[in-house]
């Protein structure tokens, strides 16, 4: 049986157009819902976030206040450091004396009789010597090492002049005076004559300068 719609076509129209606006409104209230639902969500996290930074600062003001506190312990491995850095520097530095002796009574002619051997450390090898150094200060010459002693030729302090040359710590050998006494005749018969002499050295300069200590800077401030 065919189904005939009754209501006449202004009714029909009107039912039609309030379907229309009640599937708008529908639609309306869905998007409002999922808005709605999107923006807790949004809150939530930006909560979340919040929380989050609000820590992670109260953990940097905890982190800060430790390293204020340890501050004071760093500067004293900083100044431990720097003064083993500067105690190396002057050992590596230091004139090695025993070992100049040394080498001396290995090239000393058996004939060559010291008397004294009187040595000096030249300012330019000392603890902050560097900065005089950087400075452009000249290195005036220094008479460092002398030998005074005696011996029987001039021909023989020729010799110790000769040999003191090969030992590596010194430079610069000038003879500063030799001087050859009258002959002597001994009980036996025997005739000889002595020559004293002088003769001085300089020490090799280092190639790296000694470390200015902290008590030279201060001063040179």
């Amino acid at each position: 049986m065919k189904r005939i719609n009754l209501l006449p076509p202004e009714a029909r129209v009107k039912a039609s157009r309030e379907r229309g606006l009640i599937y708008a409104v529908l639609f309306l209230v869905a998007v409002v819902v999922v808005l709605g639902v999107v923006y807790m969500w949004q809150n939530n996290v930006l909560k979340t976030k919040e929380d989050d930074l609000a820590q992670i600062q109260a953990q940097q003001q905890v982190v800060a206040a430790q390293a204020a506190a340890l501050a004071p312990y760093a500067v004293i491995q900083a100044q431990r450091v720097a003064m083993k850095d500067t105690g190396k520097g002057i050992y590596e530095a230091r004139v090695p004396w025993s070992t100049i002796l040394e080498e001396v009574s290995l090239v000393i002619p058996e004939n060559v009789r010291l008397q004294s051997m009187a040595c000096a450390v030249p300012a330019l090898m000392q603890p902050g010597a560097g900065a005089a150094a950087a400075a452009g200060a000249a290195a005036p010459a220094s008479t460092d090492v002398t030998f005074t002693g005696t011996t029987d030729t001039h021909q023989d302090v020729a010799e110790f002049m000769t040999r003191l040359g090969l030992i590596p710590q010194l430079m610069n050998i000038q003879l500063g005076s030799s001087t050859g006494t009258a002959a002597t005749t001994s009980t036996s018969g025997s005739t000889s004559a002595t020559v004293s002499f002088t003769v001085t050295a300089s020490l090799r300069p280092y190639q790296t300068p000694p470390p200015t200590t902290a008590l030279q800077a201060g001063a040179g401030q």
